[in-house]
């Protein structure tokens, strides 16, 4: 028995992003996974673990390392994952765990892959809000979801606006 659980998969990004710990540091950094931190926060029918895998800048992120995001989503004996990212490069690491779903690697999973515009430390930050709509995404089938601006989209179905920066259905 006992609760569901969730793991959350930590790569760093925006939605990780803090105030410098350093005086007069203006650039944020990227610290403690800030989706254990937001789920904390409310009553949730389910146990949440975390992973880190690494605390990058999205478009830092390497081949090796969405392959260490790969592995620890298939090693996992949990079904409900939340990979939570920076925006530029998500849909790349979208795209290779919805591969390996789709060859049969990651089956009876369901991933969500979420970020935010503005870091989670914000008052105004969106990332309580996307991480919600991953979260609820994760109890329906199973498969890879990009989730931002509010709606789960599959992986191989989801596209950016080069001007806007706003995520849509890809045509």
């Amino acid at each position: 028995g006992g609760k569901e659980r969730v793991l959350v998969v930590q790569t760093g990004g925006t939605i990780d992003k803090d105030y410098p710990k350093v005086t007069h540091g203006w650039a944020f950094e990227i610290c403690d996974p800030a989706a254990p931190d937001i789920l904390s926060r409310v009553f949730k029918d389910f146990e949440v673990e975390v992973a880190s895998v690494c605390k990058k800048d999205s478009q830092e992120i390497t081949d090796e390392d969405r392959q260490a995001v790969l592995q620890v989503c298939r090693e996992t004996a949990c079904t409900k994952i939340v990979v939570t990212h920076g925006t530029d490069t998500m849909i790349e690491t979208a795209s290779v765990l919805g591969r390996a779903h789709a060859d049969g690697v990651l089956r009876g999973k369901k991933i969500a892959v979420v970020g935010s515009m503005k870091p989670a430390k914000l008052v105004d930050s969106d990332a309580a809000f996307n991480l919600g709509v991953a979260v609820g995404a994760l109890w329906d089938g199973e498969g890879v979801l990009v989730c931002m601006g509010g709606v789960p989209r599959r992986w191989d179905a989801v596209a950016r606006d080069e001007e806007t920066g706003m995520w849509k259905a890809k045509l």
